[in-house]
């Protein structure tokens, strides 16, 4: 009789994986964790070697707030000015928000007191630059302002610094999203300053995420608020006519200067320039006022060295002011009168 054969009972394949399947011990998972934790240590070590969180600006900001600089009696940041000119005076009055007031900037770093005496020094003649620039303004305000104050200066030239959410109104989204950017604010500042806060890394991630949603809002606010039919859009055409009729009836010259939003790449991707084009646009259908665009000025240089503070504050910085008082200073020279020539004393 021949042998018995065993059989063997059959294995399912996944009986066989189950057998073998494992759950990771205490000891891979506190060295997983610790690798992670080397990681990131890594990666805080790197952003503060190469300063990619904290990254300078091209001027320190100024703490505006202590140390302003004057304020006159009619409650401007500037000298006091009477409204009759001294003989032989010219005058440029200055209207504008807070890119023309100058916010963490040195008062004598800001466009007016720099175009006041660029003009005085090419010239040779005494200028005065009236600066009745108040933060918060917009062209409807900075109208009536002209109005009832600006031309009893007697100005011999009009500027008007514009700021592409001067024709925001109170619906608008752009002003939600600043109310609640400084609602955050002041919710960071109650809280103090966090562990987290101390890191570069998270900062940096932070203030990534933080500037892409503020992007998108932005860009939304922004050109939502340049539609044909938007009522801030229609109001802020209808105050530049207004300033034009003003001067064109005293024969004045006006130049409306667009300023960028500095907050964004200036060069071929900035996200505005059809808003900028819009407002030019506008300013030449007056009839009489000129439209100085800015953005050319900028255009071959990086944003973050022309603000005071990085994405935390975007207003221009004092090589931003700078630059916008050369370019307009150059303007000028198409709109005021030449300057009589001067014989060299002894000359016949």
């Amino acid at each position: 009789m021949g042998r018995a054969g065993t059989r063997r009972s059959p294995t399912l394949i996944g009986d066989t994986q189950s057998h073998h399947r494992r759950v990771p011990g205490r000891g891979e998972l506190a060295l997983l964790a610790l690798g992670v934790l080397a990681a990131l240590l890594l990666a805080e070590v790197a952003v503060r070697l190469t300063g990619t969180a904290d990254r300078p600006t091209g001027y320190a900001p100024v703490n505006t707030k202590r140390d302003p600089g004057p304020t006159n009696t009619q409650g401007y940041r500037d000298d006091e000015r009477s409204p009759a000119k001294a003989p032989g005076t010219h005058r440029l009055v200055a209207l504008g928000d807070s890119f023309t007031w100058g916010v963490k900037v040195e008062f004598d770093d800001t466009w007016p007191r720099r175009v006041e005496r660029t003009l005085a020094r090419a010239r040779g003649e005494p200028w005065e630059a009236v600066s009745l620039a108040r933060p918060g303004m917009d062209t409807v305000e900075e109208a009536e302002q002209l109005a009832t104050e600006g031309l009893a200066y007697g100005p011999d030239v009009v500027v008007v610094g514009y700021c592409l959410n001067d024709s925001e109104d109170e619906g608008a989204a752009e002003l939600r999203r600043a109310r609640d950017w400084e609602e955050k604010a002041r919710e960071r500042a109650a809280r103090g300053r966090r562990l987290l806060d101390r890191s570069a890394l998270y900062r940096l991630v932070e203030a990534r995420l933080r500037a892409t949603h503020e992007n998108r809002w932005r860009l939304r606010a922004y050109r939502s608020q340049y539609a044909p039919d938007y009522p801030g859009w229609i109001a802020a055409q209808k105050a530049l006519g207004r300033m034009a009729g003003l001067c064109r009836e005293r024969k004045i010259p006006i130049v409306v200067m667009i300023f960028p939003l500095f907050g964004n790449p200036l060069g071929d991707g900035y996200p505005f320039s059809e808003v900028h084009a819009a407002v030019a646009r506008a300013v030449a259908a007056t009839g009489w006022a000129r439209p100085l665009d800015l953005l050319p000025a900028y255009r071959a240089l990086d944003w973050h060295l022309l603000v005071v503070d990085g994405a935390n504050d975007e207003h221009p910085n004092e090589i931003a002011h700078r630059i916008a008082a050369s370019t307009l200073v150059a303007a000028l020279a198409d709109v005021l009168p030449p300057v009589p020539r001067r014989e060299a004393a002894g000359r016949p």
